[in-house]
């Protein structure tokens, strides 16, 4: 990750922080002033999120030291483990919302109904959270994208939650001002489970990357397709890939003349793998084996 990225990863974070201590702040007062269990539980979840993203902050900020004498691969994979707590937090947050609802169905609060301010207050700061939330999704994604971090992709999909989780806070709202405060408990109920989904999708890309597996089979043949541009090659006999965090490990075995001198051999394989570390930066390493043709 370059220096740029690291500056925009920050900004983007630093961002995301403010947003979510303004709105924990609406969605909390309103809360406890109209009684929403599902608004006060959308609070606190804009609260995690706040911790969430510092977390992520550290994760990057350890993911891009460089090797050393005991990690000589470098530290991408901690990234990973980030993405993957991230995930556990968000299962724990969708339990915790999810017994809030089950809390409240047994023991009722008496609510006022009708559309007083205080009820369109509340109303409105989950509209709020809903476009601030939604917009923070795609900001965030689109950089994770950009510079390759699971964990930021993680921390937006915290975001995506939190606005899916809005939507259920404001049919809450709407709920208790029609008279229909039983809307405010299943809210609950349906935001945890949109709440789990988004975290096993989390936890199950985050472990996808810590276990060698290979990159998607349209990115394996542009590689050999750039391989195949060097007219020396014949071909392209293995050409192996894995995820290593946000990065990808290339192992590369190709066929050349076998008239051809070691030290042309050899210079043909470094052109190989120059090109491809050029042409693909999400290539950590790349290593290529030459086999001389029969």
């Amino acid at each position: 990750m370059t220096k740029e990225e690291q500056k925009l990863a920050y900004h983007i974070s630093v961002k995301g922080m403010i947003v979510n201590l303004g709105l924990f702040a609406a969605k909390g007062v309103c809360g406890l002033l109209i009684h929403s269990v599902s608004l006060l539980s959308d609070a606190v979840h804009s609260l995690t999120d706040i911790f969430s993203t510092l977390v992520v902050l550290i994760g990057l900020k350890v993911s891009v030291k460089p090797a050393d004498k005991e990690h000589p691969y470098g530290h991408e994979r901690i990234e990973c483990i980030i993405a993957f707590l991230l995930g556990i937090m968000l299962f724990g947050i969708g339990g915790i919302i999810g017994y809030e609802g089950y809390e409240k169905m047994r023991f009722p609060v008496d609510t006022e109904p009708g559309f007083t301010v205080l009820n369109i207050v509340a109303a409105g700061s989950a509209v709020l959270s809903i476009v601030f939330k939604e917009w923070m999704f795609r900001f965030t994604m689109k950089c994770a994208k950009k510079i390759g971090s699971p964990s930021m992709a993680a921390d937006a999909w915290h975001h995506r939650s939190d606005a899916i989780s809005s939507i259920g806070s404001l049919a809450g709202v709407i709920g208790i001002c029609t008279g229909y405060a039983i809307i405010d408990v299943l809210a609950c109920f349906v935001i945890s489970l949109f709440i789990f989904k988004a975290a096993y999708d989390i936890c199950k890309d985050a472990c996808r990357r810590m276990i060698d597996t290979s990159a998607d089979s349209v990115l394996i043949e542009k590689m050999r397709s750039d391989i195949l541009q060097n007219d020396e090659v014949l071909s392209v006999d293995v050409l192996k890939t894995r995820q290593f965090g946000s990065k990808l490990y290339v192992d590369i075995e190709i066929t050349l003349e076998s008239n051809l001198s070691f030290i042309h051999s050899h210079e043909t394989a470094h052109l190989i793998h120059d090109k491809l570390e050029n042409d693909f930066p999400e290539i950590k390493h790349c290593m290529i084996h030459v086999n001389p043709s029969a």
